[in-house]
């Protein structure tokens, strides 16, 4: 009778081992190959394991487990940091346009504070990115940009614009005496999908724009 539950015993602790096996393979199939000979270790009925050993086979096979999986995940970053730079390369290359410019075609009456300033005249436009019909430039790939806007405002009035990237200020300036033009630069790390746009915070007056100074607003990729 003893016989028969240590037999029993030992089987069920067989299965529990062979279950527990099984349900890491399940869950790493797709990426991870689990060395055959470590499985048989625990799995075959050559030799009886005793509790001691079984746990130190089965820690055996989670450090190796989590071994490879370490290196899965690791090779997927790589991989995905390839991917980044081939699609940046495709705009770096001599003859590709990686910067947008783009200016108002005409003085803007009284646009006011929270006024988004569209640059209606499209010069270059990095992959379609800039839209002149909103005046939003939406980030085609990943990188670090230098963003510069000019505004140029009517005699002794004034105005703050801010640049804008989707919710976050990132710069500002204040133009005011005379016809007073303004520049302002930032240099800026954004993500694809990104959107950049030039926003007045307060002012009156027009916004001066023709052939003798161009409120305008530009970009490109630095890295």
């Amino acid at each position: 009778m003893n016989a028969i539950l240590n037999i029993s015993s030992f089987m069920v602790g067989r299965i529990c081992a062979f279950v527990f096996v099984l349900a890491i393979v399940e869950i790493t199939a797709k990426s991870i190959v689990i060395n055959n000979s470590t499985v048989n270790d625990i799995i075959s009925g050559d030799k009886p394991l005793n509790g001691t050993q079984r746990s130190t086979l089965m820690d055996q096979l989670y450090e190796e487990t989590m071994f490879r999986f370490q290196i899965e995940k690791k090779m997927q970053i790589l991989t995905d940091k390839v991917s980044k730079l081939e699609e940046k390369a495709k705009y770096n290359i001599n003859g590709k346009e990686k910067g947008f410019y783009a200016y108002v075609s005409r003085d803007l009456n009284n646009p006011g504070g929270g006024h988004t300033i569209v640059f209606d005249v499209e010069m270059t436009n990095f992959k379609n990115g800039y839209n002149k019909h909103t005046g939003v430039f939406t980030v085609p790939v990943d990188g670090l940009y230098s963003l510069t806007w000019v505004t140029r405002v009517e005699c002794s009035k004034s105005y703050t614009s801010q640049l804008h990237v989707n919710k976050r200020i990132v710069g500002s300036t204040f133009a005011y005496c005379g016809y007073n033009t303004v520049t302002g630069n930032a240099i800026v790390n954004l993500r694809k999908g990104d959107a950049v746009f030039v926003r007045t915070l307060a002012g009156s007056g027009q916004i001066r724009s023709n052939e003798f100074g161009r409120t305008s607003f530009s970009g490109f990729l630095v890295n």
